[in-house]
């Protein structure tokens, strides 16, 4: 995930010719309706609000009940 997400590989966002938009980095393409992109992009903005709270240490790590939960 680091080679895909990583600084030295930009991210594009390209308007496709059927009207959809197509998110690339790396070897990775999804493509999009206008929506699902609006979906996508407000859970990862939600997501990536939860992360960047401090709380989510080690009191976030203990309260995981699920093992298929497990960071690796």
């Amino acid at each position: 995930m680091e080679k895909l997400l990583g600084s030295d590989q930009p991210m594009k966002l390209v308007l496709c010719d059927c009207g959809g938009l197509r998110l690339s980095s790396g070897p990775m393409t999804i493509h999009f309706s206008r929506e699902e992109f609006e979906v996508f992009a407000a859970a990862v903005g939600r997501l990536a609000s939860i992360v960047a709270k401090p709380t989510l240490g080690e009191g976030a790590r203990a309260a995981r009940s699920n093992i298929s939960e497990v960071c690796h």
